[in-house]
């Protein structure tokens, strides 16, 4: 592992130092061209970078042409150094530019995102995701080893390929500037390596998933998953609701979906004030209080907020 990384160092190093030789080499032929034109041609400064500058680019105006030996000769030199030079430095650019492009089609390059919430793997419940975030505007990345690359291209969904338990795939992903980890997966096993990883490399990352065995919920509490939704939990409390109170359901699923009907949402108290104080939209109320660790569903308007307290509010989307 040592000895790849330092291959892949010398590599990069090299490719430096012939970014910087070309670099050199066309700085040289614009300083040569320049001085020795303006000298034997008797020209401004000025107007021998101009036609140095035309010459290499080969546009070829015209308007100053060479009349001495000595101009004529720098004329040959800059013509045979700098079209060459020039003509490779637009060649790179233009590869560079095709290989960000191919990489980001095919998910193998790195993002460069902030704040940003990270998906691990490709399903509906990643999808459903996907659409609340986008209405909250927020940004995100899927990633995953077996993604279906054609169909995340074609919605514009930014994604990077490759094993998320790795360090590797996480860095490109940059797992550091990172606000949150969404686990969605149907394999615990993997949610807790996936969660484990993420947490060493950031440990002040938010991360939550999906649980689809019940006893495995404390193990994903000791691999440092903040929120774990139990997905057959809560199926199978939404299941016996269907049946008993559907009205409840109906509530639910509306609430619980931003893009329609109306939304629940969180509003953090920054510092102390009151709840009358608090401003609101004209379609929001405060439906409960969240005050050291539990849910308040009985309070006034003067009641005083504490700096951490949270306010539930449901919105109005109509």
């Amino acid at each position: 592992m040592l000895l790849l990384r330092l291959i892949n160092r010398i590599r990069a190093l090299r490719r430096h130092v012939d970014k910087f030789r070309i670099l050199s080499l066309l700085l040289f032929v614009l300083l040569f061209g320049s001085i020795a034109f303006s000298y034997f041609e008797k020209k401004g400064i000025w107007d021998a970078i101009y036609w140095v500058i035309v010459t290499i680019t080969t546009v070829g105006y015209g308007d100053f042409t060479p009349e001495t030996i000595g101009g004529r000769i720098t004329f040959v030199l800059v013509a045979l150094g700098g079209i060459g030079t020039i003509a490779y430095v637009i060649e790179q650019l233009v590869s560079f530019s095709t290989k960000s492009e191919l990489k980001k089609l095919f998910g193998s390059g790195a993002v460069k995102m902030k704040k940003h919430t990270i998906i691990v793997g490709w399903n509906t419940k990643a999808e459903e995701a996907i659409k609340e975030l986008r209405n909250e505007n927020e940004e995100f990345l899927v990633v995953g080893s077996e993604l279906n690359q054609a169909e995340l291209n074609a919605r514009e969904i930014p994604h990077i390929s490759g094993d998320p338990t790795k360090s590797e795939t996480l860095n490109r992903c940059n797992i550091e500037d990172a606000k949150t980890m969404m686990i969605p997966l149907e394999n615990d096993s993997e949610t807790i390596m996936i969660a484990l990883a993420t947490r060493k490399l950031n440990p002040g990352i938010k991360i939550v998933a999906t649980c689809e065995a019940r006893e495995h919920v404390e193990m994903m509490r000791g691999a440092g998953i903040d929120h774990i939704i139990s997905y057959a939990e809560i199926s199978g409390r939404l299941l016996a609701h269907a049946v008993t109170e559907p009205v409840v359901v109906n509530f639910i699923m509306d609430a619980t979906t931003s893009v329609e009907g109306f939304d629940l949402k969180q509003v953090k108290v920054g510092e102390k004030t009151r709840l009358a104080d608090v401003s609101l939209g004209e379609n929001e109320k405060v439906i409960a209080l969240y005050k050291r660790g539990r849910f308040v569903f009985e309070f006034a308007a003067d009641i005083t907020l504490e700096e951490g307290d949270f306010l539930v509010v449901i919105a109005s989307s109509c």
